[in-house]
């Protein structure tokens, strides 16, 4: 959780970098956030998603789990895009500047979703 906390504070320094330096500072943080999300992933998430899975737990958490997993593979595939389609390396099909904001609300979305699965399985507390 810790990681996740320090990415979302990465993250909060990338959206105050915004008006002040967009292509330098704020693409860079945005990069570190993202990077710390995949370290996250593989270290962290992916093990824990595995063993849950195996041992079988309620549908509805079995549910919300699958939704938080598919979304935040969705954000990581937009942040690519984005990269890319900013740097010019690929035809850009949907406006990457406006897909930033959509992508970080989906990102809000599985940081909320992820935290409310940390609660309810590790802790036994429900947001939801």
């Amino acid at each position: 959780m810790l990681l996740q906390f320090v990415s979302l504070f990465v993250l909060i320094i990338a959206l105050l970098q915004v008006s002040k330096d967009p292509m330098g500072k704020h693409c860079r943080f945005v990069g570190v956030a993202v990077l710390l999300q995949l370290i996250s992933i593989l270290a962290f998430m992916s093990p824990s998603m595995s063993m849950l899975t195996g041992i079988g737990v309620g549908s509805s958490l079995l549910t919300q789990m699958y939704l938080h997993h598919f979304a935040g593979l969705l954000v990581i595939v937009l942040f690519i895009y984005i990269w890319l389609a900013v740097a010019g390396r690929i035809k850009r099909v949907v406006d990457p500047f406006n897909l930033m904001k959509i992508t970080l609300a989906l990102w809000i979305i599985v940081f909320i979703g992820g935290l409310n699965l940390y609660l309810s399985l590790w802790e036994g507390i429900s947001l939801l």
